[in-house]
């Protein structure tokens, strides 16, 4: 009968590991969505065409920082249940996940900043400065993010070792 618990346990683990890479691909995926409105921005020469595509990429960035969110809040989970089944490397790495999207999401977030203040420019040098970096911080996040699904699947190779 413990044998049962002990892999209702490590499977509850594997759960929020598995819904947490599921949100971070979704995120991946909103992620590039932006930095294909961002580059749709700079193909436009009006400017209430380039305000158009710099709001289709907020929203899609923002879009991205809940799925990050939601990602983060998961690992923490999984991490919490790796604790309860003192899977010691699972439990690491699950919280390196959890570091790694916030940090995509606090980039993210970032973003989301830059590219409120192009939506509403009239300035044209204002807008592109605001979609550099813009763009800058998505990449950044992108980057953090596959850190995170990194660890994650690096979780998931620590679980199968736990006794």
């Amino acid at each position: 009968m413990l044998l049962n618990q002990t892999f209702g346990q490590k499977s509850d683990v594997y759960d929020e590991l598995t819904n947490s890479f599921d949100y971070g691909q979704k995120a991946k995926e909103y992620a590039n969505s932006t930095l294909d409105y961002i580059k749709k921005c700079y193909q436009q020469t009006s400017l209430s065409d380039i305000q158009y595509y710099a709001r289709k990429a907020k929203n899609e960035i923002d879009y991205a920082k809940t799925q990050t969110d939601f990602a983060e809040s998961d690992a923490s989970d999984a991490e919490d249940e790796a604790d309860d089944i003192s899977c010691d490397d699972a439990e690491d790495e699950a919280d390196d996940a959890e570091g790694n999207f916030y940090s995509a999401k606090s980039r993210f977030d970032d973003a989301y900043t830059s590219l409120k203040r192009a939506e509403y420019s009239d300035n044209k040098d204002d807008i592109q400065y605001n979609l550099r970096k813009s763009k800058g911080y998505v990449e950044e996040g992108l980057g953090y993010l596959n850190d995170a699904m990194t660890d994650l699947n690096d979780a998931v190779d620590e679980l199968n070792d736990c006794k």
